[in-house]
């Protein structure tokens, strides 16, 4: 416990500022972009039919005419930046023992390998969970200052967490690089550039309907639409979700135990 209380200590600051921001984007963005959508003549209409864009986040024109297609459409985007805090902040949580030479508290604490490495890891994801709980609480407020507007809430809830659940996949990524590389002293911009990779990755097997691709990269495992019409998620990203997920932890510990400290 005393390792957790630390190690989320450290990521104070950073936990603050990005919880604020995610829940206040969201709050002031949607409203603005409902009331932007519900001018809209048909001249827009017809462009907004044909942007790629929308298959590429899940949703098509007609569903984001909805509050909640709106913000099923800007949760796409704030997954990129949950995405780059998630992986960064797991990244930089193993790198900074070794950029800053202070790894040697392994050998002066009486503290084993395994549970450094947990409090690591926890940290991490409960600053995405409270990052993603303030988000979701903006979200919500926002949808309740639209007028008339009737709600699925339980459909809202289940495309809210598809962004802490992102991040968590990149904080699982964070600690996969972090503890590969230890010596990387720009986490943030390796993060961004995984993040872009693999929206890329996910935004290509949509557009050549290869589903397959869609099994590398995390932004694909949730489709708004396919929420709205089922109420959960696919079973085979959830399944894989979890194999993917727990893999690539165990992969890490094991590597984590055994790596020599540098002085």
């Amino acid at each position: 416990m005393t390792l957790f209380k630390y190690e989320l200590k450290q990521l104070k600051t950073n936990l603050i500022v990005w919880a604020l921001c995610m829940g206040g984007l969201i709050f002031l963005m949607h409203p603005t972009y409902i009331g932007f959508t519900a001018g809209s003549d048909a001249a827009i209409m017809d462009l907004m039919n044909d942007n790629a864009i929308f298959d590429i986040l899940g949703v098509d024109a007609g569903f984001i005419m909805a509050p909640l297609g709106m913000f099923s459409f800007l949760n796409g985007f704030a997954m990129i930046a949950a995405a780059i805090h998630g992986m960064s902040i797991a990244f930089s949580s193993h790198t900074k023992e070794y950029t800053s030479k202070s790894a040697e508290f392994l050998l002066t604490k009486p503290h084993s390998r395994g549970k450094v490495f947990w409090a690591k890891f926890a940290a991490c994801v409960i600053a995405v969970w409270i990052v993603g709980f303030v988000y979701m609480v903006g979200a919500a407020l926002a949808l309740l200052t639209v007028n008339g507007a009737s709600i699925d809430w339980l459909a809202f809830i289940l495309i809210a967490k598809t962004l802490p659940l992102v991040a968590l996949m990149f904080v699982v990524f964070g600690t996969l690089a972090g503890t590969f590389f230890s010596k990387v002293r720009t986490p943030a911009l390796i993060s961004s550039c995984v993040m872009l990779v693999l929206f890329c990755l996910s935004a290509m097997s949509k557009k050549i309907n290869v589903p397959i691709l869609g099994y590398l990269t995390p932004f694909s495992f949730f489709t708004p639409l396919r929420i709205i019409e089922t109420k959960f998620y696919e079973w085979n990203f959830v399944i894989w979700y979890f194999i993917l997920g727990t893999g690539l932890l165990l992969i890490c510990y094991k590597k984590f135990i055994k790596k020599d400290i540098v002085f």
